[in-house]
C-alpha cells in the first residue's frame, strides 16, 4: 500500500487561496497566442520594450569578461549600496540590496510582521500584495481607495485594529497612478506613531511623477518606523536583471542581513556593477525614456475619454491608465475577455487588483505610441458591437 504524500504548509494553502495567478490570466493567455503567431497587441505588463541605456549594457557585459560572477557581501556590494544612499538621500547603513523590489518586499514583510498580524493594504493595490502577506502568515486588511483611487488616509485610520503591525502603500500607484502628498505623509505619520506602526512604501515608479513632484517616503514618513523599497527595474529599464533595494533603519538592515543568508546569498557582482553605472547615468541620459511614458499617458486618456462609455483620468504617475468600462461593460473581467477574443487586444482586468479595480481594466504605457494607436482603433471599432 503506497504511503500517503506529506502534505504542504499552511503557507502554500493561504498563497493558493489569495489566487495570484487569476489576476494575470488574461495577460499570460494573450502572451501564449502572441506567441503562436497571432495579432494580438498586448497593453499588460509594466515592462519597459526598450533595452538599458548602452553604458549599463557594456557594464554587465564588462563585469562578466571580467569575472564578476562571485559571491557579494550579504547586505550588498559597498559601491553600490554607496550609489542608492546618494540616490535615495540616506546613510549608506540603511540600504540594504535586493534581487528586485518584490523580493525585498517579502523579505520586509517577513521580518516586521507574521501570524495573527494584520497589514493594511489601499484597494486597489498591487496584485501581488496580498501573497506577499500571505506569504509571512499575516492577514491583509483591504481598505477602500477613494472614488478616484487615491489612498484614503482616514479610512486607514479606521481600519486599525490592536493587530495591525503595518501599513504597505505604493506610490506612485500601480494600477491607480495615484501618490501620496507630504500631507498624507504628516498623517500617516501621527497613525504609525500613534499606534506603533512600521510604513512600508513600494517606491518602484519614484521616476515617474507627471505632476512634477518628488516627494519620498523616507523623507516624509515616522522615523525608525519607514521602509522605502525601490529598483531599477522601471526607471532604467532592467527588469531581468532582478536588481532592488529596501531602504529602512539599521535594525531592520542587520536582520534583512540574517534573512540574505538563509534565502539568496547576495546579488550577483556583474548585476550590482551595472547597477552602480545605472545610478551614475546624468539625468539627462535617461530624460527622454522617462518623458515618453508621461507623453503616453497623456495620449492614452485623450484617446480614452474621446470614446463613449469609456473614461480615464491623467495618472500623477507610474506605467499605466486605468479605464473605466462600466460605461460600456460592468463586469471588467467580461470586458477584457471580449477584447482579447474579438478585437485582439490584451488589457489587465482591474479586479484583479482589488474590489477598487472593478468596472475598470488597466492599460500599460510601456508600448510605443504606434502601438497604443492601433490598439485603441481595435477599440473604438469594438465598442458598438459590445
Amino acid at each position: 500500500m503506497t504511503e500517503p504524500l506529506p502534505p504542504l504548509s499552511s503557507r502554500a494553502r493561504s498563497l493558493a487561496a489569495v489566487g495570484q495567478a487569476s489576476s494575470w490570466a488574461i495577460a499570460d493567455e494573450g502572451l501564449r497566442r502572441v506567441a503562436a503567431g497571432e495579432d494580438i497587441l498586448l497593453l499588460t505588463l509594466g515592462d519597459p520594450v526598450c533595452p538599458p541605456h548602452p553604458a549599463i549594457v557594456a557594464a554587465t557585459k564588462a563585469g562578466l569578461d571580467a569575472g564578476r560572477t562571485h559571491y557579494t557581501p550579504l547586505h550588498g556590494e559597498p559601491a553600490l549600496r554607496s550609489a542608492i544612499a546618494r540616490t535615495e538621500g540616506c546613510e549608506h547603513g540603511h540600504v540594504m540590496v535586493m534581487p528586485g523590489a518584490q523580493h525585498a518586499g517579502l523579505a520586509v514583510l517577513t521580518l516586521i510582521v507574521g501570524e495573527g498580524d494584520e497589514v493594511i493594504l489601499s484597494d486597489p493595490f498591487y496584485a501581488t500584495y496580498p501573497g506577499v502577506v500571505a506569504a509571512t502568515g499575516a492577514t491583509a486588511v483591504r481598505v477602500p481607495a477613494r472614488a478616484d483611487l487615491s489612498t484614503d488616509i482616514e479610512a486607514i485610520a479606521a481600519a486599525i485594529s490592536p493587530r495591525t503591525r503595518c501599513l504597505f502603500l505604493n506610490s506612485p500607484a500601480n494600477p491607480g497612478g495615484t501618490a501620496l502628498s507630504p500631507a498624507d505623509y504628516v498623517r500617516l505619520s501621527e497613525l504609525c506613531e500613534q499606534h506603533n506602526l512600521w510604513l512600508v512604501v513600494d517606491e518602484v515608479y519614484s521616476h515617474f511623477r507627471f505632476d512634477g513632484q518628488d516627494v519620498r517616503a523616507w523623507q516624509h514618513g515616522p522615523r525608525g518606523r519607514t521602509v522605502s523599497i525601490n529598483s531599477l527595474s522601471k526607471s532604467h529599464a532592467m527588469t531581468g536583471y532582478r536588481v532592488g533595494w529596501a531602504i529602512a533603519p539599521e535594525r531592520l538592515i542587520a536582520a534583512l542581513g540574517d534573512w540574505c543568508a538563509a534565502a539568496l546569498f547576495g546579488v550577483c557582482q556583474f548585476v550590482q556593477d551595472a547597477a552602480v553605472v545605472a545610478l551614475s547615468l546624468p539625468d539627462s541620459e535617461l530624460a527622454d525614456y522617462r518623458l515618453a511614458f508621461r507623453n503616453r499617458a497623456t495620449h492614452v486618456v485623450a484617446r480614452a475619454n474621446a470614446l463613449q462609455g469609456l473614461s480615464a483620468a491623467m495618472p500623477a504617475g507610474g506605467m499605466f491608465v486605468m479605464l473605466d468600462c462600466r460605461g460600456v461593460e460592468p463586469d471588467d473581467q467580461r470586458f477584457a475577455r471580449r477584447l482579447l477574443d474579438e478585437a485582439q487586444v490584451g488589457v489587465v482586468p482591474g479586479s484583479g487588483f482589488g474590489a477598487g479595480g472593478r468596472g475598470h481594466v488597466r492599460i500599460s504605457l510601456t508600448p510605443e505610441v504606434e502601438t497604443l494607436d492601433r490598439a485603441f482603433d481595435r477599440i473604438a471599432k469594438f465598442i458598438p458591437q459590445a
